[in-house]
């Protein structure tokens, strides 16, 4: 008997119905299949054991505690860099953040200078696509494991003072040659100091302090550092009392340092 043509009509949209339940899935299927092997630092690996991270962008902050912040330079370091971290834009998701600090510690040791980082994760999303994620549940992890453990330790590490010398050309030659920054992808270096060098072989708080200064004592070869395609961006401690120090002069040497080191400075911010 043959079917009506609202049986055939039923059919007709029960089979659309169909389809596109099965499309769905399939969907849903190959998004978490296709899901990136992801480690307890929000990075990307390579492989399922977690053992080698896939490339991307990275932002290196670096603090000097060589001497003790003021409450305005804590603030607004913290609040630029917390800006910083949660803007898209600036710093994309699954892109990697390390905070390193310094001070004379970091060479004191007989073996070879160290630089760890005191906090190390990538950037998760903060929000999710409302059709199939839990977006609450994301921007919570958000926060959770990334926002407030970094705030965290970039609290810390603004409130620390070690004293006495301040190798800051030294540890900028560490980083660039580090093997805790990864190949691949764009990088980004923060500086938070009052930029004044301070060791042995060469100190902003001697006479012959000029740039060419320091090129001509050679010790510029000994901390030649590699800064190609690197963003550098500074926030400048200035010292009451080093005033005379932090003048033109003083940031000239720095801009002329990090474009023979290849670097471009994309921000100067000095703060009082």
């Amino acid at each position: 008997m043959p079917l009506s043509k609202s049986d055939r009509q039923g059919i007709l949209i029960l089979s659309i119905v169909g389809a596109l339940v099965v499309a769905l899935l399939a969907t849903v299927v190959g998004v978490m299949w296709a899901r990136p092997a992801l480690g307890a630092d929000n990075c990307v690996y390579q492989d399922k054991r977690l053992l080698k991270r896939a490339a991307t962008d990275q932002t290196v902050i670096l603090v000097d505690q060589s001497e003790a912040l003021t409450e305005t330079h804590r603030r607004f370091a913290l609040s630029f860099i917390k800006d910083y971290v949660a803007d898209d834009a600036r710093l994309p998701v699954r892109s990697r953040i390390a905070l390193f600090t310094f001070s004379k510690l970091n060479f004191d040791s007989r073996d070879s200078p160290s630089l760890r980082p005191a906090s190390d994760l990538c950037r998760p999303p903060s929000h999710g696509n409302e059709l199939y994620e839990n977006n609450r549940k994301i921007t919570k992890g958000f926060y959770d494991r990334f926002l407030i453990p970094v705030t965290a330790a970039l609290e810390q590490s603004l409130t620390t003072e070690v004293g006495e010398r301040s190798p800051i050309l030294e540890t900028l030659q560490l980083v660039s040659r580090s093997q805790e920054i990864e190949d691949g992808g764009h990088k980004t270096l923060i500086v938070v100091s009052d930029m004044l060098q301070n060791t042995e072989p060469f100190s902003h708080y001697r006479e012959r302090s000029t740039y060419d200064d320091f090129v001509r004592s050679g010790f510029a070869r000994d901390v030649q550092a590699d800064f190609r395609d690197w963003d550098i961006i500074v926030i400048y401690l200035r010292r009451y009392r080093d005033r005379r120090l932090q003048q033109a002069a003083h940031v000239d040497f720095w801009q002329r340092y990090f474009h023979d080191a290849g670097g471009k400075i994309t921000r100067w911010a000095g703060v009082d």
